[in-house]
């Protein structure tokens, strides 16, 4: 079973190389780069718990936090990555995609419920970024155009924010006894 959608720490290392700026890394800190990443969704997730916070009902946090949720009845697929939801920091908003996080959870019998709360979790960290923390891509940043030793420019490794907020629902999912239950355990359909 896929527990995620979104990987697991092992998983999470792929996201780093499939950043499109992954070619101006210094890849001798590719590890260090990561780890950076990882342990800001852990922290954030342990601040999280911490607070007195809880993963039960993502959908209903967000919207306390003034977060507009907005449901798409479609399977959105880009290139080979599906997407399940979509954090819009200039308009507060979230859209999930209804289909596609349906597909996602026949695969890995669980209930919408569920597994919509869990997606929630990894959105939920990309609002605390825009909201609390600062963006995590730009703990690492690489030039926008290098000529020979000609530097211009900067910005931020987008996958850091992914690696980021895969350990924060990771996180909530190993430390939070409701939402490991809400997933390990489908409802009977009634008869």
């Amino acid at each position: 079973m896929d527990v995620f959608p979104f990987p697991d720490k092992e998983g999470s290392r792929a996201e780093l190389a499939q950043d499109y700026v992954y070619a101006k890394i210094d890849h001798s800190k590719d590890d260090e780069i990561f780890e950076l990443a990882w342990r800001a969704g852990v922290k954030a997730a342990d601040e999280f718990m911490h607070e007195g916070e809880s993963p039960k009902d993502m959908q209903a946090l967000l919207k306390s936090k003034g977060v507009k949720i907005e449901t798409v009845d479609t399977d959105y697929v880009v290139g080979k990555r599906r997407y399940f939801c979509e954090f819009f920091s200039g308009k507060n908003k979230i859209r999930i995609y209804l289909k596609s996080i349906q597909l996602w959870c026949e695969k890995n019998d669980f209930s919408i419920d569920a597994g919509l709360n869990l997606i929630l979790c990894h959105e939920y960290y990309h609002y605390l970024e825009w909201n609390r923390y600062g963006l995590t891509s730009r703990l690492y940043q690489v030039p926008i155009v290098k000529i020979r030793k000609l530097e211009m420019g900067k910005t931020g490794v987008a996958a850091l924010s992914e690696i980021a907020a895969n350990a924060f629902a990771w996180t909530l999912y190993e430390q939070s006894s409701t939402l490991s239950n809400m997933i390990s355990h489908k409802p009977e359909e009634a008869l």
